[in-house]
């Protein structure tokens, strides 16, 4: 297969290496500036350079288009009439119902869907490029109603669930409101908490002396960049607008009843058990067991050595608590109760004590 990635930042780059490493038959050919391709070359994350774009995209079996939303525009006007309905176009924007349109209305001559990886880093570009970023990410598709022999299905799809995402199906409005309440307003609210305690801080308090923590952690995505977000933020102006008012509704009824919050504190408690614990999204959590190891050198190895020669693929990995010289215990996570009770067989073969965690 020809895969073809523009955009060689953090997640076309992680996305690249996660295709070379898991299908080899693929030739992966990278686009972006050229000082980028070079280095992306050099190093390995790709095996081609774009060099005449949109001519040399002719012929791909999918392009995964890893660029700012205005980007993705050019390129699908680019690229219209260059590929033909064979070739898988999808684009890695935060945004999908816009875009979709945009699609329509060029009459785009190949086949276009749209997908959202939820999943992403801290740092950007070539040296933040992860071969498992994606692995056990939800992947959204905008690919409702696809038919099955369609490229979607018979090319996309296989090669996602071979880089062990998890495909997800959601209708591009669909995602675009999700979307403006679980990213696109966080986001938005970091901004506005940060700004508020930082025009407080005037000299005579040190609010941002003090304001480590917790208080870091949950404002981390106020260093976002403008110059990504303000694509985002346009492309879906009205769900943002529908998720700021009815957030700044519970705000301003939280302000009327700080003396009685138990039901917003108890209501809060019971949505946040209903979040998936063990994946990044919409699906069901996978299957974690609980293994009790001794503080001993090699555990790790012996553990994940063992279950790979059993063909028993772990999807994740935490050590929960670890004590010198006493031990610990490792939660260990699968994509299904089989796999999770054969990996207990096979542990305690090893001596090791596991059970499936409640």
């Amino acid at each position: 297969m020809k895969i073809v990635i523009s955009g060689l930042g953090v997640m076309g780059a992680s996305l690249a290496l996660a295709i070379k490493n898991n299908l080899p038959e693929c030739r992966v050919w990278g686009y972006d500036r050229p000082g980028v391709m070079d280095e992306a070359l050099h190093r390995g994350i790709i095996e081609r350079k774009v060099g005449q774009w949109p001519a040399a995209c002719a012929g791909a079996d999918i392009i995964f288009l890893a660029t700012p939303i205005g980007v993705i525009r050019e390129h699908l006007a680019q690229l219209n009439g260059v590929v033909d309905k064979n070739t898988v176009v999808t684009d890695l924007g935060s945004t999908k119902k816009e875009i979709e349109e945009y699609s329509r209305a060029l009459a785009f001559s190949g086949c276009y869907i749209g997908s959202h990886p939820m999943t992403g880093a801290e740092k950007n570009g070539l040296d933040a490029a992860n071969p498992l970023l994606y692995e056990n990410a939800v992947y959204v598709l905008t690919a409702a109603g696809v038919p099955a022999d369609s490229p979607v299905n018979q090319k996309l799809i296989p090669l996602l669930e071979k880089i062990k995402a998890r495909v997800f199906l959601l209708p591009a409005a669909g995602h675009d409101r999700v979307m403006a309440y679980i990213s696109h307003l966080p986001q938005l609210i970091a901004i506005a908490l940060v700004n508020t305690v930082g025009r407080r801080d005037d000299g005579e308090l040190p609010f941002l002396e003090l304001a480590a923590g917790g208080f870091r952690d949950i404002t981390r995505i106020a260093s976002s960049s403008i110059s990504i977000w303000q694509d985002i933020l346009n492309s879906n102006r009205h769900h943002v607008r529908e998720a700021l008012r009815d957030f700044m509704a519970v705000l301003s009824e939280e302000e009327r009843n700080l003396n009685a919050l138990d039901a917003s504190f108890a209501a809060a408690n019971r949505y946040r058990e209903q979040m998936p614990r063990q994946n990044k999204g919409f699906l069901s959590p996978l299957t974690d067991i609980l293994v009790y190891v001794d503080d001993r050198a090699g555990v790790i190895a012996k553990i994940s050595n063992a279950l790979f020669e059993h063909d028993i693929d772990i999807r994740d990995i935490e050590l929960l608590k670890i004590r010198e010289k006493e031990g610990g215990v490792f939660r260990l996570s699968f994509d299904s109760m089989e796999k999770a009770l054969r990996a207990i067989d096979v542990l305690e073969e090893y001596q090791f004590k596991a059970f499936v965690k409640e």
